[in-house]
């Protein structure tokens, strides 16, 4: 097998003389005839897919791909198929070995077809991971890397807690985070001219601003919602365009499955100032299944970006407004406000109030716990902004055509739309790079932009939001810090089960890197942090599923591992290299008001009572790498994310050039120290250790303080953890192997087996 990781440059341009499978096998009207494409497989994997050309035995397809491909092969095959027959029917197979491609010479021209006596006219080149230039921009995307930016990093809703002044600032000061929820209230009360939001989820009776549990600050907008700030702007002559993902089991009597509020949101501003438009997320799709395909679609994919963009006040020697945008895991919607402390009783009665949320088990407002909600979010400035600006309105012009004229002609005549974002110290000038998963059923894409957007089935694929973190994980060079939702993947490459739906390669990616370290004789850590377990009851079959894809995931990395580490002789662990982590909040009694009711007993809401602990949800889609480069946003490291076929998402990536490993060494600028607050909030405080996390001495340091924490969780008496990072319940062998925990097989306080089952549900839906 040999290992292709790099990428791979395929035309497929025509075919002849295809057999007639419609005539020979239906006996149809001689008119009707296959209905051929092609597609490029390595191993089980799909890489690339042309579309079809209806009753055509000579098609001319004309697509080019280019495919990044980090993939163990002992062939590719390229297939010609015909639509219209059951799993499609083979029409004819061109196989090419992989050493063929390997010294970097263009394969091109007619090769006969194996099954048929047709050929196929095509064109393959492979260029190897070593030689593409590994700049910070991501190449061939749909959006340039802009410079002249400015990014503000936010960690929940609310940045409060004695843990973040462990770090201490270049100034020499404890850190402060800003808060995300706040800073969005004061630039939605700002904005004179437009708001434009994209929403999974948004929730009118939301409250932006609200008083932490010692805070005494009395702050412009207490306890007013976003329903009555939106109104109240839009009263005032703003034009908001709110775009929400339309659930497609809500309707007005039923809140559906996701509890969005899609349709209470629609019906709160019916009538108002404020445009609600409820978009599905169609597709369109020709051929017989394409009616159950499509519903398949609007029921299990979503719209999943989070966007606000508006216009901020100009600067106090200029004229004309700025535009600024914020996006990350950000819903606005219930439960979703919380601090670094990530109270579990506390703020029941005060901050929480009327916004109780847990939907992990059977709990009340009344006596708790809620589930405490841990996320990542960031403001941008400068040109960047446009691109942001420029999604909203390709997908408004798209899914909202019939309103197209309300859209405002936002134009550098009236906005400093092009004008570098402000900074005081050009040190902090940040170069940021939008990134996406959309496709042409979901946006007008510009046309002077697509020859950068890849083809599959024919409809452009916006998918650079995994091509950025393939690009970043092949440049880095010390470590990794990943916090996402899920993270399951590279099923190509797993020990089984490999026909599953989750062909991502961010999973392998790492893997590799990983490996590739170990061979150089140097050292390399990723640490990745994901929710206990996915939202939902740990024991039903879709969340079961989707622990049961994660642990796959996790041992097929291991094993890899595992093997560079006894190739190598060395005498280290798997976990030295890669780390799961998961987050937990553990209190004492004294932390549990008195004046909370009594849960009912024999209940659930009881047992958590007397434990006085529960898992901290992990919501953020972010990746760090080396302290010098960042991406957030909303994507969560799985199919239905990364393909850019499923649900639609955006991030953003970005450094600051003055402050990257090439100017500075150890970089210390603005992605650094975030890194270094977000580990206090999850560790409890930070020291010298944790400086470098490419070290081994760190990720040991690291390992010790999670497994520390993890002892002190599972306890039987309750007690208060400083720290809320816990290593993943999992036990990792030497040779790589994952077991469950002996003595904690299933999720504390639940009877859910923490590797999971696989229920044979339909994979496109839990991938």
């Amino acid at each position: 097998m040999t290992l292709l990781r790099g990428y791979l440059y395929v035309d497929l341009i025509e075919a002849e003389d295809l057999p007639d499978c419609d005539t020979a096998f239906f006996n149809l009207d001689p008119k009707d005839t296959s209905d051929p494409f092609a597609q490029v497989s390595i191993g089980s994997c799909v890489v690339c897919k042309t579309a079809y050309i209806n009753n055509d035995l000579s098609p001319k397809w004309q697509e080019s791909f280019t495919i990044p491909v980090c993939h163990f092969a002992d062939a590719l095959e390229i297939q010609v198929k015909d639509k219209d027959h059951v799993n499609s029917g083979h029409l004819g197979t061109v196989s090419i070995r992989p050493e063929d491609l390997m010294d970097g010479e263009t394969l091109e021209g007619w090769y006969p077809l194996v099954g048929c006596d047709g050929k196929i006219n095509l064109k393959l080149n492979y260029v190897p991971k070593d030689q593409i230039d590994m700049t910070f921009e991501v190449p061939n995307c749909y959006f340039p890397l802009q410079e002249g930016c400015k990014m503000k990093l936010y960690q929940d809703a609310h940045c409060h807690g004695s843990a973040l002044e462990s770090v201490i600032t270049p100034d020499g000061e404890p850190y402060q985070g800003p808060c995300a929820w706040k800073d969005l209230y004061h630039a939605l009360n700002s904005a004179q001219h437009f708001i434009y939001m994209t929403g999974w989820s948004v929730w009118t009776e939301t409250v932006l601003v609200r008083k932490a549990c010692d805070d005494d600050e009395e702050e412009e907008g207490l306890g007013e919602t976003l329903g009555e700030l939106l109104k109240r702007k839009a009263e005032e002559g703003v034009r908001i365009l709110i775009m929400v993902w339309n659930e497609k089991l809500s309707t007005g009597v039923t809140p559906g499955l996701m509890g969005t509020h899609d349709e209470d949101t629609c019906a709160y501003f019916e009538g108002t100032n404020v445009e609600v438009a409820l978009v599905p997320r169609m597709r369109n799709l020709e051929g017989l299944t394409s009616f159950f395909r499509d519903q398949f679609a609007q029921t299990c994919y979503s719209h999943h970006q989070k966007t606000i963009i508006l216009d901020a006040p100009p600067l106090e020697d200029e004229e004309l407004p700025r535009v600024a945008a914020f996006l990350g895991g950000l819903d606005v919607t219930d439960g979703r406000w919380d601090t670094p402390e990530h109270n579990l009783f506390r703020t029941l009665n005060n901050a929480h109030q009327g916004d109780f949320y847990n939907n992990c088990t059977q709990t009340t407002s009344d006596c708790g716990p809620r589930q405490p909600w841990h996320d990542i979010h960031c403001r941008i400035d400068g040109p960047c902004v446009v691109d942001v600006l420029n999604n909203f309105t390709e997908r408004w012009r798209k899914q909202v055509s019939d309103r197209e004229s309300r859209l405002l002609p936002i134009t550098s005549e009236a906005f400093a739309l092009e004008a570098s974002a402000p900074s005081e110290n050009p040190d902090d000038v940040w170069n940021l790079q939008l990134l996406r998963s959309i496709t042409s059923d979901s946006a007008v894409f510009d046309f002077n932009k697509i020859a950068s957007v890849p083809k599959r089935k024919g409809k452009y694929v916006d998918d650079s939001i995994h091509r950025a973190y393939i690009h970043h994980i092949r440049r880095a060079d010390a470590f990794l810090f990943i916090e996402n939702q899920y993270f399951l993947g590279s099923a190509y490459n797993w020990d089984d089960e490999r026909h599953t739906k989750a062909h991502h390669l961010i999973p392998l990616e790492i893997t590799e890197k990983i490996i590739e370290k170990i061979s150089a004789g140097e050292h390399f850590v990723a640490y990745v942090c994901v929710p206990m377990h996915p939202e939902g009851d740990p024991a039903s079959q879709a969340v079961q599923e989707i622990l049961h894809w994660q642990h796959r995931t996790m041992q097929m990395m291991y094993h890899h591992i595992a093997k560079a580490i006894e190739e190598n002789e060395l005498d280290t662990h798997p976990t030295d290299y890669l780390m799961f982590f998961c987050l937990g909040k553990g209190e004492c009694p004294d932390e549990i008001p008195e004046d909370l009711a009594s849960p009912e007993p024999e209940t659930p809401a009881e047992m958590l009572r007397e434990k006085a602990r529960f898992m901290i949800y992990v919501h953020s889609k972010m990746m760090i790498v080396d302290d010098d480069y960042i991406i957030i946003g909303s994507a969560n490291i799985n199919q239905r994310s990364m393909g850019g076929t499923r649900d639609t998402e955006i991030a953003v990536g970005g450094f600051q050039p003055m402050h990257t490993r090439e100017v500075s060494g150890n970089p210390r600028g603005a992605v650094h120290l975030f890194r270094m607050a977000l580990w206090a909030e999850h560790l409890g405080s930070v020291g010298e250790e944790h400086l470098n996390p490419g070290t081994l001495e760190c990720a040991r340091a690291v390992k010790e303080a999670a497994q520390s924490n993890w002892e002190n969780y599972v306890k039987e008496e309750p007690c208060h953890i400083d720290g809320h990072l816990l290593m993943y319940p999992v036990n990792v062998e030497q040779d790589g192997t994952v077991t469950e925990l002996e003595d904690c097989p299933n999720f504390p306080d639940t009877e859910a087996p923490v590797i999971g089952a696989c229920n044979y549900l339909p994979n496109k839906l839990t991938t």
